[in-house]
């Protein structure tokens, strides 16, 4: 809050806004950008194999703090702040590569270059630090009592406990989960995916009753769980079952005689395999509460986005000197005139990209222009407040509902088959860059707030960080596409792709659409808003493989119990923050553990042992490991701190 306000925050920062410090320095820069890579590459590995993005700020500080210990750094906490802040962008930037582009080999387009591929991420990349900016003041500083920004805290708060005995035990369970996920990977020393078919009695479930349940031990998940907290975790996981447990059987039951295409082969329904109908049919009624999720929320944050508006637009003509000379160091962002020059400037040479690469008419560009930067404005408050509310953002929901919109107006303006296709996919890793990096960079900017950096300063490196790993966020999905690819036996699931894929591909090919499943989904949405449920987690466990979630189920179980495992309330916490610090260890080790075979699955070496995995006995010991690795997360999490 500004002195001209005569209001002062509720808080002490360590680094005081009366002050100066040395904040960006080549240490500084050279480490944050080599993070910022080096988690492009972990991350996005897992983000194309369960759908979800992790935050590098948890690893990444912890790693920084040692490092500051390692180096006898004097000017330690300023360089760790933003060292953690610029390596975010390369998680940040990962939803456009790796939700939207996978599609175009999901649909077997594959003649679009790299650089085609780069440029909408990186445009829509800085367009979101653009936007994060205009709305900082808001929800950073006017509403501090209102959003909690749970992200942004916990960011803020492992900084500012500066231990390094954090920084050990997140090596100790970083290695850990290394090991545990390379063994997993690339040695195959027992099964993944756990899932009751593996057993006659399940096989027997699924026969006779359609029913299957399954779970993905991969250490990362289990972070993940952990990080997403018990009640979030339950809805996502009742989403699933709801799917998988509900909708599958009734699916069966109702339309058995219904022909439908397996591999390219007609089969009755009744005969084709569960993740058939699931892919095919039922992950469609997730894809329309997704799009109403969006909706929904749109509609709760208008109001916000006409007063920050109001306010830029005042900002825009008084000049930079009468801004700044009210302003403390801490509440200095770019200068507006910037920030609305880069904004359109961003805008523009996107529209110039869609209009020489892919339409046909200036209608068709214009439409585009119009589609997606009304869309990022808009869309982008609703990202932004649920990173605010919750620590997660609905990227997926939002950029799915754009889709939709823009599939009929674009049809309507004469864009069809493969053009109109790529032309959709190209809006949406343009509006989907500017939504994740606006929103989880919002969370960056709550940390400057309560450690008393300076906004501007990371707002202009998180640029610098953005063009570059946007960069390498394409080049990740081109190397892992090599590797394993999006679809087929052993591919990655890409959750995201496969939905923007089976959305997009029958509007601009056919003009068709299941409108039946979304239009269910969209209403259930609404019923489930009507009771006050979240509908975006339940949706996102609706159209998510089951696999996927019942793992978060688990950790979110696991950090429940460490939080209720003494009757001492500050007790409790401290070993809940134990516990995120193991549980960001198996996120980061677990990410890395998987990019490591991936490498050498692309270089042709294979240790996996098939047979092995696939018979009960791999089953039965991952089933033991899994335990043993739950147990080794609420231990250690347990013994931080005694009763």
């Amino acid at each position: 809050m500004s002195k001209e306000n005569g209001e002062k925050p509720s808080f002490t920062p360590q680094m005081l806004p009366t002050q100066s410090y040395e904040e960006i320095n080549a240490y500084v820069v050279g480490w944050g950008l080599f993070f910022a890579v080096l988690f492009a590459l972990a991350v996005g590995y897992l983000c194309l194999k369960i759908g979800q993005t992790v935050d590098a700020f948890a690893p990444v500080s912890v790693l920084a703090m040692g490092m500051a210990v390692l180096f006898h750094r004097k000017n330690a906490f300023p360089e760790t702040v933003h060292i953690q802040a610029i390596a975010s962008a390369g998680t940040n930037i990962l939803g456009g590569a790796m939700f939207i582009l996978p599609a175009l080999f999901i649909l077997g387009i594959e003649d679009l270059s790299f650089w085609e591929m780069s440029l909408p991420i990186v445009l829509g990349g800085v367009l979101g630090v653009f936007l994060a900016t205009v709305f900082r003041r808001y929800f950073v500083e006017e509403m501090e009592n209102i959003y909690p920004f749970p992200s942004g805290s916990a960011a803020a708060e492992v900084l500012n406990s500066n231990e390094g005995s954090k920084a050990h035990l997140m090596l100790i369970s970083g290695f850990l989960a290394l090991v545990y996920d390379f063994v997993l990977n690339t040695l195959g020393w027992w099964q993944e995916l756990l899932t009751t078919t593996a057993f006659s009695w399940g096989q027997q479930l699924a026969a006779r009753y359609k029913l299957v349940f399954s779970l993905d031990n991969d250490a990362a998940l289990l972070g993940i769980g952990y990080f997403t907290g018990l009640r979030y975790a339950c809805i996502i996981a009742a989403g699933s079952f709801f799917s998988w447990l509900v909708c599958i059987p009734v699916a069966y039951y109702l339309g058995g005689e219904h022909v439908m295409e397996v591999k390219g082969a007609s089969v009755l329904l009744a005969d084709a395999p569960v993740s058939a109908v699931f892919s095919q049919y039922v992950r469609h009624i997730g894809i329309g509460m997704l799009a109403m999720a969006g909706v929904i929320g749109l509609l709760s944050m208008s109001g916000v986005v006409t007063r920050v508006a109001k306010r830029a637009v005042l900002d825009l003509f008084k000049r930079k000197e009468s801004v700044e000379g009210n302003l403390l160091r801490t509440e200095q962002d770019l200068p507006m005139s910037l920030i609305v020059f880069g904004s359109v400037l961003m805008a523009l040479a996107f529209g110039l990209f869609f209009h020489l690469t892919l339409t046909q008419t200036m209608m068709q560009t214009v439409l585009a222009f119009v589609i997606v930067v009304l869309f990022s404005l808009l869309l982008s408050v609703v990202g932004i407040s649920s990173i605010a509310y919750t620590g997660n953002e609905p990227v997926s929901g939002m950029t799915i509902f754009m889709i939709l919109v823009s599939g009929v107006v674009m049809s309507a303006a004469g864009m069809h088959g493969k053009v109109g296709v790529v032309a959709i996919l190209m809006m949406s890793a343009f509006l989907c860059s500017a939504l994740a990096v606006s929103g989880n960079f919002m969370s960056e900017l709550k940390v400057a707030h309560l450690t008393g950096a300076t906004p501007k300063k990371m707002e202009r490196w998180q640029i610098v960080s953005i063009i570059l790993t946007g960069f390498v966020s394409v080049g990740v999905m081109f190397i892992l596409n090599s590797a394993y690819g999006f679809t087929g036996d052993g591919a990655l699931q890409a959750p995201q792709a496969n939905a923007m894929a089976a959305i997009v591909g029958p509007i601009m090919d056919t003009g068709e659409a299941p409108w039946p499943l979304y239009m269910a989904g969209a209403f259930f949405a609404i019923v489930l808003w009507m009771m006050k449920i979240p509908p975006l987690p339940f949706a996102l466990g609706t159209y998510l493989p089951m696999g996927i979630n019942t793992p978060v189920l688990v950790g979110g179980l696991l950090s429940y119990f460490v939080s209720h495992s003494s009757k001492d309330a500050a007790v409790s916490a401290k070993r809940l923050a134990e516990g995120n610090t193991v549980a960001s260890g198996f996120v980061a080790g677990g990410a890395i553990g998987s990019l490591i075979s991936a490498v050498l699955h692309i270089a042709g070496i294979d240790w996996f042992q098939k047979a092995w995995a696939a018979s009960p006995a791999g089953t039965y010991l991952g089933i033991l490991a899994y335990f043993a690795l739950c147990v080794f997360l609420f231990w250690m999490a347990k013994r931080a701190v005694k009763d």
